[in-house]
């Protein structure tokens, strides 16, 4: 049972101080004076700030969050071991100063974050500056969760195990898919989640054939596939898992196809661990469903990584490289075979990969049958 939970506990000071070594280190093996942190996940990340319309200038001798009037006091607050400078957006050239003050010379950016005007202010305030674009250098390092994301994510994670147990077993034949929906969220937030994940998916007989559908006002029948995704947000974590399931009585084929998925997703977890390629992981499970005959209607990857986004690398999927995953990642294990005109099953849980093999997280029920 997930007690009604208080305020997440912040990032201990050392905790954050170790995540800026750690990017510190990368920087500099890149010959960066400073970095330029634009994405809110890896500000929040790096400093503890939740807040939006922030920007964190990485230095090897400190750490500078610019944020605006609407945010100062609560960055104040939120931050430990990082200065606070008030940033005013009708003034252009806020940022720019700050590099001249420190005199900076080579400047790291987030190539697939930061917006093009302030790229262009700030080539055009700074001639003297030479501005360096990266990718996922920060998104990389949040790829293995140290121990106290962990914390957070476990109960994240309890939290929707908890309201997909209850609201499950409370559902009849006649709700709409948004009623269950909304119960869901509802439950979730009622257990301590600062809110759903993402908007929850229950979709129902044909419907459970779109891999992200939308819930809609459709009735809910007996003995139709019953697809529901859902999610928790706690302390700026995310859990993310899907379950299917009958009311009612299951025909042969919803059996068949639900134990095809169920076996694809159980070889996929007994089988990841650290040291694997995402690549190599998907074809745990890839390889079960086509050997069932059903290659073509499994169409997206087997899972992803989550914690401060809801998909975050590592990817594990057809498209995934080489590159082995390593002890700490936490990523899905989502298969699934998807019908038109009939509907779909998807089983997905979060997995946290060790040397030896993986533990798996999510613990809701995977019954796929419910009498009423």
């Amino acid at each position: 049972m997930v007690a009604v939970a208080d305020k997440p506990q912040a990032a201990p000071l050392e905790t954050l101080a170790a995540r800026g070594a750690h990017l510190r280190a990368t920087i500099a093996a890149q010959n960066l004076d400073a970095f330029l942190v634009s994405k809110p996940p890896n500000a929040r990340y790096l400093t503890g700030f939740n807040g939006d319309d922030s920007y964190v200038l990485v230095t090897a001798v400190g750490m500078w969050l610019l944020t605006d009037a609407r945010f100062t006091l609560q960055a104040q607050r939120e931050t430990r071991g990082v200065t606070v400078v008030q940033n005013d957006p009708r003034v252009r050239g806020n940022i720019a100063q700050q590099v001249k003050d420190l005199a900076i010379r080579r400047l790291g950016f987030e190539a697939q974050h930061l917006v093009v005007s302030l790229y262009d202010d700030l080539h055009e305030d700074l001639p003297a500056v030479e501005l360096v674009a990266t990718r996922g250098l920060v998104e990389a390092q949040r790829a293995a969760k140290d121990p106290a994301e962990l914390v957070t994510l476990r109960h994240a994670i309890a939290i929707s195990d908890q309201a997909f147990n209850e609201v499950s077993a409370a559902i009849r034949p006649g709700m709409t898919e948004r009623q269950v929906a909304v119960m869901i969220e509802a439950r979730m937030i009622e257990l301590g989640a600062e809110g759903p994940a993402f908007p929850t998916i229950v979709a129902a007989g044909p419907n459970g054939a779109m891999a992200h559908a939308v819930a809609s006002d459709r009735p809910i029948r007996l003995g139709e596939p019953i697809v529901i995704d859902m999610g928790a947000r706690y302390g700026g974590y995310h859990s993310d898992m899907t379950r299917t399931l009958v009311l009612g009585e299951a025909d042969d084929r919803f059996r068949e196809i639900y134990d095809q998925v169920l076996r694809a997703h159980l070889a996929a977890e007994a089988g990841a661990k650290a040291g694997l390629s995402g690549k190599t992981i998907d074809a745990l499970a890839r390889d079960s469903i086509a050997a069932a005959g059903h290659g073509d209607h499994f169409g997206h990857g087997t899972g992803h990584g989550i914690g401060l986004e809801v998909h975050e690398p590592p990817s594990v999927s057809l498209r995934s490289d080489d590159t082995p995953l390593t002890a700490g990642n936490v990523i899905s294990i989502e298969p699934g075979i998807y019908l038109p005109d009939w509907g779909g099953v998807r089983i997905e849980d979060l997995i946290l990969l060790g040397p030896d093999g993986a533990e798996v997280l999510t613990q809701a029920t995977k019954q796929g049958f419910y009498n009423t």
